[in-house]
């Protein structure tokens, strides 16, 4: 994904939808942070390759909701409920953007949903996905978590009943990468006029207070209401815990240390309602 040198330059946005009630969270978002940054929205929507090669066995049933019997999957029927699928997502999507002003497209592909959105997702500044995905279950859908632990760039992760709101939170070591976060995070705070919580993470307090004075220095041309907060040798619990102090707002991480990579930064988003600005 791209980047200017300087500041934060988004001019292309990706939104995956996959007809899920986390779409409509996702399609906001896009369409809210499009107008900020005057970029362009495309929605993907991925008409899913082993969903429709599952019909070819015969032995495949789906379970009727309302006849509570077991019914034989056909293609054909696959292939118009993700048609109709892809429709719906299409209006929802030009409806937002058309009302805010936004430049949009939307593209159907057909292929493994995961393969599909990281090759989009090479052409755009920003990836944003809900993170359950369709399934009945609470946990990060398998698109999501794959993407998270192997994606590059920005990504944002959204779940149903939370959006782009105040306050805006930010994890910042003092690395490139942090700065960068913490620019993202400037621009989610104007959003909403909103206030900005800075974690400043470091192994002792001595550095941790460098880091807060170069960002305090950072964050002055802004006239940002914002407070900051020590966290010296931080851990995965200690991350975890001060988000949820923090209310449901968007969280902004940089994904360079130990804490926020692979196994650790999958469950950390699975673990967080929160809307989560991965940025790498």
């Amino acid at each position: 994904m791209k980047e200017q040198e300087r500041g934060l330059s988004i001019r292309n946005i990706l939104v995956a939808l996959d007809a899920s009630v986390h779409s409509a969270a996702a399609v906001q978002a896009a369409v809210a942070l499009a107008t900020r940054f005057r970029a362009e929205v495309t929605g993907l929507f991925v008409e899913d390759i082993n969903l429709i090669r599952m019909s070819e066995f015969p032995f495949a049933r789906e379970l009727d909701l309302f006849t509570s019997t077991l019914q034989r999957i056909e293609r054909d029927q696959i292939e118009r409920q993700l048609r109709a699928q892809a429709h719906r997502m299409r209006q929802m999507l030009a409806s937002s953007a058309e009302k805010a002003g936004v430049s949009w497209q939307f593209r159907v592909v057909r292929g493994s949903v995961a393969s599909q959105v990281m090759t989009a997702a090479s052409e755009a500044d920003l990836v944003i996905m809900g993170k359950l995905g369709r399934s009945l279950h609470r946990h990060m859908g398998s698109t999501a978590q794959f993407i998270v632990s192997r994606g590059q760039g920005l990504m944002l992760v959204l779940q149903h009943g939370y959006r782009l709101d105040v306050p805006v939170s930010v994890f910042h070591d003092g690395t490139p990468l942090a700065e960068k976060a913490l620019e993202a995070s400037i621009h989610l705070v104007k959003i909403k006029d909103g206030q900005l919580t800075v974690f400043i993470l470091a192994p002792q307090k001595e550095s941790a207070q460098e880091i807060q004075s170069a960002a305090m220095e950072r964050l002055k041309s802004h006239e940002l209401a914002s407070n900051f907060r020590l966290v010296i040798q931080p851990t995965l619990a200690k991350i975890k815990h001060l988000i949820r102090l923090e209310g449901g707002g968007p969280v902004v991480i940089p994904c360079d240390s130990g804490d926020f990579q692979g196994e650790q930064l999958c469950r950390l988003v699975d673990e967080i309602p929160n809307p989560i600005l991965l940025v790498r």
